[in-house]
């Protein structure tokens, strides 16, 4: 079975890349996370306007909402949000 691949929509990139090293440091390392488990359980879904089943992780202070493209083993990175806590 191929590893999942973490891809990036442009405006969740600009907000990786704009991020500091250790709001980076901790993104990376959710990746990692959900490329070792692209099947957790969401914190909350949603669906897209193509319909495609949106989840939304909530690791602080982010918010990841990402689709599984199961066929390709791609976990598509749609939008991170930064939130107050």
């Amino acid at each position: 079975m191929e590893p999942w691949k973490i891809v990036f929509d442009e405006a969740a990139f600009h907000l990786f890349t704009a991020s500091s090293a250790f709001e980076r440091r901790k993104l990376l390392d959710a990746f990692a996370d959900l490329r070792t488990n692209p099947q957790r359980d969401a914190d909350y879904e949603g669906k897209d306007a193509a319909g495609r089943i949106l989840s939304v992780w909530a690791m602080r202070p982010f918010l990841i909402t990402y689709w599984l493209d199961s066929f390709i083993s791609e976990i598509r990175i749609v939008n991170i949000e930064k939130i107050k806590y």
